[in-house]
């Protein structure tokens, strides 16, 4: 595992900690979220983001856990918290909590990770799907603010300020994952996705029970 910060990230997604505990430490930790910023993501109050912070923190004192860095035999057992952590911090650069609009920090390395996991495990469709994800929105954030600071909605976008490139990356990963046909959560939103620049946008839920049904609980919030 040749990046730094990745490496940290599966080594703080230890498997002896609940997933949502395990998730909220890292995001704290290595995620560069705040805890208000958390909640928000899990749709719970704050308290219970710190409470599960304090937990987590306890059972790795009490337990004597090692953060050791994890072998390749181990990565899949974190996979889905590390990949929990990757959506959710590039959330919350699309949609930040609090201040401006977006946090283009936030985005581009949740990115970056993503791009770095998808090579670690090539192999693993569920990997390349968060990556085709990210890509085709971050594909469409320069049209995501107008000129005034304002929010602007994808039926209202500019569409020629969207990024091609990284679009045809991601249509090019969503085939990839349909070909090896082993569906998840993050490979059918980017396959919704991928779809999406040629349509307006589905109004309802963002998840329907079809996709709840298809493929498990789906990861906890999706930005436009």
């Amino acid at each position: 595992m040749r990046d730094d910060q990745l490496r940290m990230i599966f080594t703080c997604c230890h498997p002896a900690l609940s997933p949502p505990a395990r998730t909220a430490l890292t995001l704290r930790l290595l995620g560069g979220l705040e805890v208000a910023e958390i909640a928000r993501a899990y749709l719970v109050p704050e308290s219970t983001v710190f409470q599960r912070i304090v937990r987590a923190k306890k059972k790795i004192r009490d337990a004597d856990i090692s953060y050791r860095v994890p072998g390749a035999a181990e990565l899949p057992d974190r996979l889905t918290s590390v990949l929990t952590v990757l959506y959710l911090i590039f959330n919350e650069g699309y949609a930040s909590t609090s201040g401006e609009l977006l946090r283009t920090d936030l985005c581009l390395e949740a990115v970056r990770l993503a791009r770095e996991l998808a090579e670690l495990m090539p192999d693993e469709p569920e990997a390349l799907g968060p990556l085709a994800l990210l890509l085709l929105t971050e594909a469409r954030r320069p049209a995501r603010v107008g000129p005034a600071g304002e929010l602007v909605v994808l039926a209202d976008q500019d569409r020629s300020l969207w990024n091609h490139r990284l679009i045809a990356e991601g249509h090019e990963l969503v085939r990839r994952c349909l070909r090896r046909d082993r569906p998840g959560p993050y490979q059918l939103q980017a396959a919704i996705n991928a779809v999406q620049p040629t349509a307006r946008p589905p109004t309802g839920p963002r998840c329907s029970p079809c996709t709840t049904n298809c493929c498990g609980t789906p990861p906890p919030r999706s930005s436009r």
